[in-house]
């Protein structure tokens, strides 16, 4: 049997807050996540390392990847991956991935 340890409500509201931080950022252009090993016509300053986030549902595994990466002031995630986990009762269980990276200013 796996145990998860339930959160409390104020844990909860500061995931919650987090999470629409880092989709704020997202969705506003300010972190890049891409596929690829490079951002096209931007160099690499530093490397923070692979981050990783899971989670039932995929807002929050993707979400929950770039508040980490905020979270080690990364300008980007290179090498982006994802990948979807299914339980056999019909559950998904959402991974993504990634390099967190700090970009050279233009």
């Amino acid at each position: 049997m796996i145990f998860q340890a339930r959160k409390s409500p104020k844990e909860n509201a500061v995931m919650d807050h987090r999470l629409n931080i880092a989709k704020e950022c997202y969705l506003g252009g300010k972190i890049k996540v891409v596929t690829t090993d490079t951002m096209p016509d931007r160099e690499i300053q530093g490397t923070f390392g692979v981050l990783a986030c899971r989670g039932y549902n995929f807002d929050n595994a993707f979400y929950g990847l770039i508040a980490q990466a905020l979270d080690v002031n990364a300008d980007a995630i290179l090498a982006y991956r994802e990948n979807v986990a299914f339980h056999p009762e019909g559950e998904r269980f959402y991974s993504c991935y990634g390099t967190a990276v700090r970009l050279k200013k233009n």
